[in-house]
């Protein structure tokens, strides 16, 4: 196993750290500051755990854990209330009639994936999101493979059934 030096580590937390507050706007529901703090603080402990990174896996898989295990965590200790910013702003020009049903059918499912179960919401945005793959999710969520498609089938059934009532 390599240790992970500064400058590496730099490199990685500028290929990662993206992609990471990314992934904890969606979980937050879009909230921005608490997004940065998560980030900020998973990779304050990934440098803290750097020993115990296996070079020979990939980072990826490893900070996603770690962000995984941190959002239990958050949920454990506090409610976070779910709200998406409005993604229109004032100066947008006028969209055709097709682009305004997408966007409104993208924001139904956004609103579907945000009423999920933290379990199921965390396996569809690593998996549909992230693109993480199948087994690369259970590694993550220290689940079987088995159990991370059970979620993500239920997690579609629901989305799709919220969809469905909400035309």
């Amino acid at each position: 196993m390599k240790r992970l030096n500064a400058e590496t580590f730099r490199r990685l937390y500028l290929e990662h750290g993206p992609r990471a507050q990314g992934f904890f706007m969606r979980m937050t529901g879009y909230d921005r500051e608490l997004a940065r703090d998560l980030t900020q603080d998973l990779f304050m402990r990934l440098w803290a755990k750097r020993d115990s990174y296996d070079s020979g896996k990939p980072f990826r898989t490893w900070m996603f854990a770690a962000a995984y295990n941190m959002l239990k965590n958050e949920y454990r200790h506090k409610t976070v209330v779910m709200e998406y910013a409005d993604s229109l702003d004032d100066t947008e020009p006028v969209i055709e009639s097709d682009a305004i049903e997408r966007r409104e059918l993208e924001q139904m499912i956004l609103d579907a994936v945000q009423k999920l179960p933290q379990q199921q919401k965390a396996v569809f945005m690593l998996r549909y999101e992230e693109e993480l793959t199948i087994s690369e999710i259970a590694k993550i969520c220290d689940i079987p493979e088995g159990t991370v498609k059970s979620r993500l089938f239920t997690a579609l059934s629901a989305v799709r059934n919220y969809c469905k009532t909400n035309e």
